[in-house]
């Protein structure tokens, strides 16, 4: 599978390259037929190179002018406007030094005096080539800048259209009868045997609600919390479980991270929920860091029959979610023994 992400990766960054040649050939061939009226001619081949460079670095460097700009940010129109207008001088400025290099090369390759450069730059000719390379570039900016405004448009509104799914979808899980009838039913039996213990487990249940109603709308929240609401689920699954299942958190400190919210719930409820487990073999799950931006949850594997044919469609909504919220993707790994799924986090500065 690795193999084959990797293959169609490389496929799709050779056809975008060769998509980039096709695009500097054809404005070679344009302005070859509006400067010398004719399409080949001895200097089209480094033209067309020129052009081709100056494309790519067009395309490289939009991209990391334009790609750290949150739509939903206040100030998201000022902010684009000024980097475009400095991406445009970049470039600008990148591709003249380009022609420039190129023009000093052939101008001394061709037996010219440096003292004759500057008065032939300026030539006639030179400046309707500079006229047109600003046009050139002002169109091509402003479609560039329109294309990366349309994205992070389309982004920001498939953001949306994703939060609303997981907004349902996670209200559906935690709200379902079969969840609130199990609930119900330890809480009844809580009460005739153990009034104390029945007060603790109404204050854990309330806890998951009011954790889910006001974390729906966020992003991410604070990697404590998300911990601590893992705990309260755990705590009440271990009523009704008992000794068949076993939490371990292998940390503490967790100062500076934020994580998505119940995306760590999810994958110890999904543990819980598709794995056997009995007390002479408890399911064993287990929380621990990977350096210092990976959250992994890892658990015994031993599949219930019934639900050996899973969709898995928890964990591709959760990829999907990290995705288009911290720009990276979750990691799953199956062995013989484990299920193991690592969660990017984001790092936070310290106040």
């Amino acid at each position: 599978m690795a193999n084959l992400a990797t293959t169609k990766k490389i496929t799709k960054q050779l056809i975008k390259h060769l998509q980039i040649l096709a695009g500097a050939m054809a404005i070679s061939i344009v302005f070859s037929l509006i400067l010398l009226q004719k399409i080949f001619h001895a200097g089209l081949l480094n033209m067309l190179v020129l052009t081709f460079i100056q494309l790519e670095l067009f395309l490289w460097l939009g991209t990391r002018f334009f790609r750290s700009i949150d739509p939903e940010s206040a100030g998201f129109r000022k902010k684009t406007i000024v980097r475009f207008l400095l991406f445009y001088l970049t470039v600008l400025l990148i591709a003249l030094l380009l022609f420039l290099l190129t023009y000093l090369y052939h101008f001394t390759k061709s037996g010219y005096s440096y003292a004759e450069f500057f008065p032939s730059l300026l030539s006639s000719d030179l400046q309707t080539f500079f006229a047109a390379t600003l046009i050139g570039f002002g169109i091509g900016a402003l479609f560039f800048f329109y294309t990366q405004w349309a994205d992070a448009i389309k982004r920001m509104q498939k953001l949306k259209e994703e939060k609303l799914i997981f907004q349902y979808e996670t209200l559906k899980t935690q709200v379902n009868p079969h969840f609130l009838f199990n609930s119900l039913n330890t809480l009844s039996s809580l009460v005739n045997t153990n009034a104390g213990l029945s007060e603790k487990f109404i204050q854990k249940l309330s806890a998951v609600y009011r954790y889910v109603l006001e974390h729906q709308d966020k992003d991410l929240v604070a990697l404590s919390s998300e911990m601590q609401f893992v705990k309260d689920f755990f705590y009440l699954q271990k009523i009704r479980d008992g000794e068949k299942i076993e939490l371990k958190v292998e940390f503490s400190e967790m100062n500076n991270k934020q994580i998505m919210p119940v995306s760590i719930q999810m994958l110890v409820e999904n543990a819980i929920k598709h794995n056997v487990a009995t007390r002479t073999e408890p399911l064993r799950i287990t929380i621990h860091f990977e350096g210092m931006d990976k959250l992994v949850v890892r658990n015994d594997l031993r599949q219930r029959m019934q639900l050996s044919s899973s969709s898995k469609i928890g964990l591709k909504n959760l990829n999907e979610r990290c995705k288009l919220i911290l720009k990276r993707e979750i990691e799953v790994q199956e062995t013989r023994d484990e299920f193991i799924v690592r969660v990017p986090l984001k790092l936070t500065k310290a106040i």
